[in-house]
């Protein structure tokens, strides 16, 4: 029964506020003698289980940092927990990874109430919910964002890690036109706030740097870029409209690798029919036949300004005094057979 049990069932059966029952079982605060037997009887007779990371609210403080990312099955995501979890400025912290799951309402539940009692601040990576909308919850702990900087967040005390969505997508684009490709197909995310649309930007700009027409019929578009099997539903669906192309540029590594399994099984020669490249450089990208060109938005970067930031803001006596920061963690193109270059090849920003 007392995994079940939280401090809100204590404070209900007890008669008073979650504060209160906080201060009783931290001894902090003022309450009555009455109170606190009150607390300490609920306690008892619910089974309830003090959580250990608790304590440290004695000195507000708890050695716990929170990583909210949307899953773990997607390589980059499980990537980058790890990178976060053992980059040198995490030392001496614990790191607690919560997923959203793609749900705005856990997406929210987890940001304004749990693991709020329990850790200092909270590295965040949005997913359904929009600026506007992660923007407007009231958010006790310290937070650093790894999304672009909205305009919305403009003069707010709130740290940013940008991934270079549109760079590294115009590059991998113009990497595969200069390569002598003209019909370059994509599959995207749906536009909007997040990386697709930012990410759709960058591969039309290389197309019309390079005067080559944006052809809407070489683009598809899939609801869940994290899955495997998605990448294979969009170069199906491009393959059957007979739509002609020579080159195929994917939302990440994980819709690439998808749609590279159906070229194969079609009889469609990579790179010698159709040139290649995804982004997210995910460990499985050095191992397929042929090695995928993919851009690598440096993970490792990303998580050591994004947990950086959040410590210096931990560490503040009053974090709402530090302005707003953002950081950009750049990018590199990592060239490899799938796109027809020849041996891998690195060039970047």
């Amino acid at each position: 029964m007392g995994r079940s049990v939280t401090m809100r069932t204590v404070a209900e059966k007890a008669g008073v506020s979650m504060k209160t029952v906080s201060n009783v079982i931290n001894g902090t605060g003022s309450f009555s003698e009455e109170t606190g037997r009150r607390v300490r009887t609920a306690v008892e007779e619910l089974g309830y289980r003090i959580n250990p990371f608790a304590r440290g609210l004695r000195s507000r403080r708890t050695g716990t940092i929170a990583l909210l990312i949307p899953n773990v099955y997607q390589p980059f995501n499980a990537e980058l927990a790890e990178q976060i979890i053992r980059a040198p400025e995490t030392r001496g912290l614990k790191v607690v990874v919560e997923t959203t799951r793609g749900d705005a309402r856990r997406e929210q539940a987890l940001l304004t109430t749990s693991p709020g009692e329990l850790v200092d601040g909270i590295i965040y990576v949005p997913h359904a919910l929009s600026a506007e909308q992660y923007l407007a919850l009231p958010v006790a702990q310290p937070m650093v964002v790894v999304s672009e900087r909205p305009a919305e967040a403009d003069g707010l005390n709130l740290d940013y890690v940008e991934i270079a969505d549109e760079q590294g997508s115009h590059a991998a684009v113009t990497h595969l036109l200069a390569q002598g490709r003209r019909r370059v197909a994509a599959i995207f995310e749906p536009a909007g706030p997040r990386a697709g649309g930012r990410r759709l930007h960058g591969y039309r700009r290389a197309l019309a740097e390079a005067g080559v027409d944006y052809d809407d019929s070489l683009v598809a578009h899939v609801d869940n870029a994290d899955l495997w099997s998605s990448g294979v539903g969009a170069a199906t669906r491009l393959l059957r409209t007979r739509a002609r192309f020579d080159a195929l540029f994917c939302y990440n590594d994980v819709v690439a690798i998808g749609a590279l399994s159906v070229l194969q099984r079609s009889g469609v020669a990579v790179p010698d029919d159709v040139a290649l490249a995804g982004f997210d450089d995910i460990e499985a990208a050095r191992f397929t036949t042929p090695p995928l060109t993919t851009v690598d938005p440096r993970r490792r970067s990303i998580a050591r300004t994004a947990v950086e930031l959040l410590r210096a803001r931990t560490d503040a006596a009053d974090s709402r005094a530090l302005p707003g920061r953002t950081r950009t963690a750049g990018f590199e193109l990592l060239v490899r057979q799938s796109s027809g270059a020849g041996p891998e090849a690195d060039a970047g920003e």
